[in-house]
């Protein structure tokens, strides 16, 4: 039981340090002037989206 606490714990941080980095990359995205670094923003902005989708599934299992 203890090991499965820690595990949501860390899977809470570390969807927590996802969600703001999927902000920063909207914002990122939305402001780059230079149409590379635009398109880099968005794939990494939807690569976040997924690692989010993926550590939500991650804290469905351990509760």
């Amino acid at each position: 039981m203890l090991e499965q606490s820690q595990l949501r714990d860390q899977f809470l941080s570390l969807l927590e340090q996802q969600q703001q980095a999927v902000t920063l990359y909207a914002k990122l995205a939305g402001a780059a002037q230079d149409e590379s670094l635009r398109e880099q923003a968005i794939q990494i902005h939807r690569e976040k989206q997924r690692h989010i989708q993926l550590t939500e599934r991650l804290l469905e299992i351990v509760n």
